[in-house]
């Protein structure tokens, strides 16, 4: 394979280690002769070098030489509209003193010709020769451009040093021309541009200050160049000298210019969120951040610009809701929402993710409202969501990550710019909207004696919602996006840049869409538990669950503890999921009986009651105590009361044994003794007296009196007693 040459390709030539250690031009060729001519870029000094073609592409093929595609001198390739009077006056005076050796090729690239040439130009033009090489060196190291001569005004001076000229530079003011030459100014020196540096630092690039270059020269003046003080009206006043003998504001401002970057100053001025919000740079589109339906979904939440009323009492106003919508990046496609009064919270994104993954069909009709499948195809799960931190940097998005395998992005702080499509969608749902919206926030309403907007509201949360879903699906079936990037692919299809058409394109074509069981989604949106298992069930806040499916797997045995994941609802605690296969199913679990007070109860319901209980105890211990130590009092009165009629009675000439024996014969006649004294008497009231007893026979039964008799016979004892 034969390489190709042209004139002003440039080759660096590397070391063993692969460093560029030189990098030449090629001024001229001859392939027939097998000739090039080649000069150094880097080398100050170099001069063009006869070189073998052949040696060139043997140097290339073992490496050693490789072509560079980047011209370092193309910077002036510039026209002339854009070049200074000096600059072109320079320029065309170089030209004209090179301009007819450098056209006889190839004998100015010979040492010997060159030489010869240079010293007739000398004598003609009474020049000296270090310019002529000067000139033939910029000429052929640029690329043999005319502009290669243009003068390197930035060179001037030792690099890396600042200026420090004797003179003032720059315009001359008028006060020297037409008032006196004393009167020139300032000359700008070291010691000043220290002074503007602190100034500059210390108020001008002051983040969220925005202190304008008058402010800061004015505090300059007054706290560097004041000369005295001077009391007016109680007030100290600093005193600065004549205005020509002080740096002029336009020395400061051209400091500022030359010495922080406009990039420097925004982000100093601004800070660095507010520059990546507002100043960055817009060169790319973020829909081309995925490549098909389904990659990135972007998530986030908005309160609604209306004002709403209960559904069971329209006089009450219940504020404004809170909006949560998904859209697909790659097709604009809103594909699932949610409106309610939760958040901006868990809950509430919670919600909006469920509603990603349901059948929109039965969805929408839950609104009365009729579609067809084809009008809201979206019932799945992205390869990725990207959301603002928060909600999605909590532990109740990791199941998502984990079971799923669904990847979660978080824009960093301030950064709602990063979000821009859905974003977007906020401001034109809100604003097409809020002409058919009751009580709609309006902020030219906000006027003294105007109208109340807030009592204009009517929508019940659900009007709003149905409200919401028309919009969307205008949005997703019929709204041409006039900005939407459509590629090659998409224009050679006639695909039009409607979220649907573009949905159902990319499906076909390239997609990332998961479709995942919205009961599964569920599962793994509702916030987890580690708990434990024992025979009681499984124990969470107080509560105790269980199920059929655990009591066969032999869950609820005693002796065995089992450590398992539950997720749960904190809304109604009626019932947990135990997750098994990693999150990708579950088993329900129901409240247990005992634990039956709790049902029907949401989850901070449940701790307000427990914590009451626990307060009722709490409060009760006092008494309790008071209780225990009364009983402990009440104990040893009667052991001390006992030991004192021990110590009585006790016969100590009894030994341990004698005390010891016939224990059984003794706690017999105990025992007979008690059981006569336990014995039951029953109607005591009948009393037998002398005389009686003989006519009592061995069949005579007791047979109860009947109320009235018993008041018959009580009436007539009384009567005896006070007769």
């Amino acid at each position: 394979m034969t390489l190709e040459f042209f004139v002003n390709n440039l080759f660096d030539r590397r070391d063993d280690e692969a460093k560029v250690v030189d990098c030449d031009r090629i001024l001229w060729i001859n392939r027939d002769m097998d000739l090039v001519v080649t000069i150094s870029i880097i080398d100050k000094n170099g001069l063009p070098k006869f070189k073998s073609l052949s040696a060139m592409e043997l140097e290339i093929k073992n490496g050693s030489l490789m072509k560079r595609e980047y011209d370092p001198y193309t910077k002036f390739m510039v026209s002339d509209d854009k070049l200074t009077p000096k600059e072109i006056r320079l320029r065309d005076h170089a030209w004209s003193l090179i301009n007819e050796m450098v056209e006889i090729e190839p004998n100015v690239y010979d040492p010997t010709e060159r030489y010869r040439m240079i010293k007739k130009a000398c004598d003609e033009t009474g020049k000296g020769k270090n310019s002529f090489y000067k000139y033939l060196h910029y000429y052929w190291t640029g690329g043999k451009m005319v502009n290669a001569l243009l003068p390197r005004f930035r060179k001037c001076g030792k690099p890396g040093e600042k200026k420090n000229p004797k003179m003032k530079m720059g315009r001359q003011r008028e006060t020297k021309k037409s008032v006196s030459p004393e009167m020139e100014g300032v000359l700008v020196n070291e010691g000043i541009r220290k002074i503007f540096d602190k100034v500059i630092r210390d108020i001008y690039l002051k983040i969220n200050r925005r202190d304008s270059v008058r402010f800061t020269y004015t505090q300059m003046l007054k706290n560097h160049f004041a000369i005295k003080t001077e009391i007016r009206n109680k007030v100290e006043i600093p005193i600065i000298p004549p205005e020509y003998k002080v740096p002029s504001i336009t020395q400061l401002r051209y400091h500022i210019r030359t010495h922080f970057p406009h990039r420097k100053r925004l982000v100093a001025r601004e800070g660095e969120v507010t520059f990546s919000r507002d100043f960055r740079p817009l060169l790319g589109s973020e829909t081309r951040k995925a490549t098909g339906p389904g990659q990135i979904f972007e998530i986030d939440a908005t309160v609604a610009d209306v004002y709403l009323v209960s559904s069971d009492d329209p006089n009450q106003i219940i504020g404004r809701p809170v909006v949560y919508i998904v859209v697909d990046v790659w097709s604009h496609m809103i594909v699932g929402f949610y409106v309610g009064l939760e958040g901006p919270s868990w809950q509430g994104i919670m919600m909006a993710l469920e509603n990603t993954a349901v059948n929109k069909v039965e969805f929408c009709a839950q609104y009365d409202i009729p579609i067809q499948p084809e009008d809201w195809p979206c019932h799945h799960m992205p390869e990725s969501f990207y959301a603002d931190r928060g909600e999605m940097e909590s532990k109740n998005a990791d199941s998502l990550a984990k079971a799923l395998g669904i990847k979660l992005k978080n824009a960093p702080p301030y950064r709602a710019d990063l979000k821009g499509i859905v974003e977007q969608q906020f401001r034109t749902l809100n604003l097409t909207l809020q002409p058919w919206m009751p009580g709609a926030v309006k902020k030219e309403y906000a006027k003294r004696g105007g109208p109340d907007y807030v009592l204009d509201a009517k929508l019940t949360l659900k009007d709003f919602t149905a409200m919401f879903i028309e919009r969307i699906l205008y949005r997703n079936n019929s709204h041409y996006m006039e900005h939407y990037p459509l590629d090659k692919a998409q224009a050679k299809d006639n695909v039009r840049p409607i979220a649907r058409e573009l949905w159902f394109w990319g499906v076909a074509h390239n997609h990332f869409l998961k479709e995942i069981h919205p009961d599964i989604v569920r599962l793994n949106v509702l916030p987890e538990k580690k708990v434990t298992a024992s025979r009681e069930g499984i124990y969470f806040e107080g509560m105790y669950f269980g199920s059929e499916e655990l009591v066969r797997q032999g869950w609820f045995v005693k002796g065995k503890s089992i450590k398992t994941v539950i997720a749960y609802d904190r809304r109604c605690m009626n019932h947990v999921y135990v997750k098994t296969d990693n999150g990708r199913s579950f088993i329900k679990c129901f409240l247990l009986d005992k634990s039956s007070r709790y049902r029907d109860l949401s989850l901070e319901e449940i701790k307000e009651s427990r914590y009451q209980e626990k307060l009722n105890r709490s409060i009760y211990r006092s008494t309790e105590l008071q209780e225990e130590v009364a009983l402990s009092a009440k104990l040893e009165a009667i052991v001390d009361k006992a030991s004192k009629r021990m110590d009585e009675e006790i016969d100590t000439s009894l030994t341990k044994t004698e005390r010891k024996s016939d224990i059984q014969k003794q706690r017999a006649e105990e025992r007979d003794r008690i059981r006569k004294a336990q014995s039951y008497e029953l109607d005591k009231s009948q009393t037998v007296t002398e005389g009686q007893e003989d006519n009592i026979t061995s069949n005579d039964t007791y047979r109860p009196k009947s109320k009235l008799g018993l008041l018959a016979s009580i009436k007539t004892k009384e009567e005896r007693n006070y007769g």
